[in-house]
């Protein structure tokens, strides 16, 4: 990322910002202060044609929100900002649609109320007489609905004024309907008081006529014709939209492009002939630019400035990788001069997802899943509807739809791996089936006889899995101190430089003993050679850190040994999925011997204690691969606090670049 500025003629100022845009590839930001003492503020223009731009831009905003959508399948290309206007002053369909918006508002209203209407009336159809009886102008006459229980203590309270009020009721097993009159005599707050005490529900009487059965004849008629003459006007409309749709929806996206280039030019800097900007680009798009400036703009220089403020951050990984920039960013988003961690933590990551899960059926559960997932919402089918209603529920607030996807496309090389490890360690939701795989292959010699490689819970496959956890932990936290050195070797850091090779020393020193304890070796240093090395490899350690880092880093030397020790939750959560899942399929296979009620019963056990495994197996393995990354790894080297790199432009949808790149580069 390079610091630049250009420098141009002021005649060339919208070419030059509309050059900048289709680009998209210069972050602009303020003139530094020397060049800022010299030059005018950028903000100029003619305030005519600013309002002139924001009241079409609203115009085709409304014209947009009024008709149906409709597919555009071409780009508009609008070659200057007067082309932009006088297609959008050609547009004279306001009026039709202004009038059809308010014919369809009403129709809507009124939709709305003949559906309340006939929703209360055939509700309330026990009622034999003409509603207009209960049109009074001195009474107050409600429908009512209320729970049974409740009904009937609301019943006996209005016996106490039985002459002020007119009870007519219906009794059903849950629900009890009525149609109250009250009296003008009957206190309006003892009235409000029974109600909420006793939880009714009133509903003022519609203004309608006649007995309930023709009322709601009448009220669907009028329905069907309310509904004929709204599909009538969406008709109407759907034809404008057919007509206008794509020029509307191109207009509005070339307008507020135009908004947004005359908003940028308050970075600029203006003197009476010349312009100047400064900003932020990508050392590989600086010759772009000055091809694009050459080629239509008259003695427009670029320039890549020498500052120290840390620049923007770019995060540029292969695609396969791009997913792991949100894991990144939830850390914190590399400085612009720092080294960007993602492609470590998507090589790293489903490693350790993968040996945490590592189990053959969980694995494909999860891989079919995630792909399910990543199809259904790319696929443009966002609501997930498949899934149970609470478990969607559920995802939905923690993780958007996006966010799923993401999620997803990290977990499946995970799954992958856990897959091949669930092979090794023969594990297919906890049974062992790989005996029965290798059945016709006995002459195989080369293979287990039980189908297992690695038992992760035999004395002899956990000593291992912990072993190899350790030599994880020690390789991981060494790698990060290496970055570190390196790190502060280019920083100019000496001394930060000095105390984690000290921490480096320290902690190998610290393995190295406690290995040559585990097996028996002699590390007395007066007789031995090896406890030389080891004994000067912890003091020396510690000699650097003091000197490098001070006496904080000796206070904290039990978090070396933690670090690396703490990578052993690998094979913890393993054991825990393991183990969980043997209960599971014990439980189930001593049910299949009993009365069938057990069997039903155990088989139940079976999948919900296996769903449970999963989702178990999809959250912890993610949380605690992530923190092993984030705390034990990446606190070796990486500081973070970047600002990310947002250049001026805008993605199009509807419309085409006015200076496209590669064609310029070609000619």
């Amino acid at each position: 990322m390079a610091r630049m500025a250009a420098i141009g003629l002021r005649r060339d100022k919208q070419v030059i910002v509309s050059i900048l845009h289709d680009l998209g590839a210069v972050q602009l930001e303020p003139l530094s202060k020397d060049a800022a003492a010299m030059l005018s503020s950028g903000r100029e223009g003619d305030p005519y044609r600013e309002v002139i731009l924001s009241d079409q831009l609203l115009r085709m905003r409304a014209l947009k929100a009024a008709l149906p959508s409709y597919p555009v399948v071409q780009r508009y290309h609008f070659k200057s900002t007067e082309e932009l206007l006088h297609a959008a002053k050609a547009i004279d369909i306001d009026s039709k649609v202004g009038y059809l918006e308010r014919q369809k508002d009403d129709l809507l209203t009124r939709l709305k109320d003949t559906e309340n209407n006939l929703r209360l009336v055939e509700e309330f159809s026990f009622f034999p007489e003409d509603l207009r009886i209960l049109h009074l102008s001195s009474a107050h006459c409600y429908f009512g609905r209320a729970p049974s229980e409740k009904y009937v203590e609301f019943e006996k309270a209005l016996e106490e004024r039985k002459k002020d009020v007119v009870l007519y009721y219906k009794e059903d097993k849950a629900v009890t309907h009525f149609v109250l009159v009250i009296l003008p005599n009957f206190p309006t707050q003892v009235l409000a008081s029974l109600v909420q005490s006793h939880s009714i529900n009133l509903e003022p009487v519609p203004n309608l006529s006649g007995k309930p059965s023709n009322i709601i004849q009448d009220q669907k008629n009028q329905n069907s014709e309310i509904s004929n003459k709204l599909q009538a006007i969406n008709g109407q409309l759907l034809e404008i939209s057919k007509k206008y749709y794509a020029t509307i929806v191109s207009i509005q996206e070339q307008l507020e492009i135009e908004n947004k280039k005359s908003e940028v030019t308050d970075n600029f800097g203006l003197s009476a002939d010349a312009l100047a900007l400064e900003g932020w680009a990508p050392k590989s798009k600086l010759k772009e630019i000055r091809i694009m400036f050459d080629r239509h703009t008259r003695n427009t220089a670029v320039y890549e400035l020498k500052t120290a403020e840390s620049p923007p951050t770019l995060l540029a990984n292969p695609k396969r990788f791009r997913v792991f920039e949100s894991f990144v960013r939830f850390y914190s988003m590399p400085s612009g001069d720092e080294f960007d961690p993602t492609l470590m933590f998507g090589l790293i990551f489903p490693v350790f997802y993968g040996m945490m899960l590592g189990d053959v059926g969980y694995g494909i559960v999860i891989l079919l899943v995630s792909l399910w997932v990543i199809r259904r919402v790319e696929g443009g089918k966002r609501d997930l509807n498949i899934m149970p209603k609470p478990l969607r529920n559920f995802a939905k607030t923690i993780v958007r739809p996006s966010q799923m996807v993401k999620l997803a496309k990290a977990m499946i090389p995970g799954a992958i791996i856990a897959i091949i490890l669930g092979f090794i360690f023969n594990l297919y939701f906890g049974f062992h089936l790989n005996g029965y795989l290798f059945h016709y292959a006995q002459g195989l010699h080369y293979l287990p006889s039980n189908g297992t490689f690695l038992d992760p819970v035999g004395t002899f496959g956990l000593k291992k899995l912990l072993l190899l956890s350790g030599y994880i932990g020690l390789g991981m936290v060494s790698f990060g101190l290496i970055l570190g050195i390196l790190n502060n070797l280019r920083e100019g850091q000496k001394r930060h430089m000095i105390g984690k090779v000290g921490w480096l020393l320290f902690g190998w020193g610290i393995v190295l003993t406690g290995l040559a304890l585990l097996h028996h070796n002699h590390i007395n240093p007066v007789r031995h050679v090896q406890g030389v090395v080891y004994f000067g490899l912890i003091l020396g350690g510690i000699g650097l850190m003091f000197y490098g880092e001070g006496v904080r880093a000796v206070m904290e030397l039990p978090s070396i040994i933690s670090h690396i020790l703490s990578y052993t939750r690998i094979v913890g959560i393993l054991l825990a999925s393991v183990i969980l899942a043997d209960v599971i399929d014990f439980i189930f296979i001593r049910t299949l011997h009993h009365t069938l009620p057990y069997i039903v019963l155990g088989v139940m056990i079976f999948f919900i204690g296996h769903i449970f495994n999963i989702i178990l197996g999809v959250f912890e393995p993610g949380i605690q691969g992530a923190r092993l990354l984030y705390v034990e790894f990446f606190s070796k080297f990486y500081h973070g606090n970047g600002r990310p790199f947002r250049p001026f432009g805008t993605r199009r949808k509807f419309t085409v670049q006015q200076y496209n790149p590669e064609v310029s580069t070609k000619g």
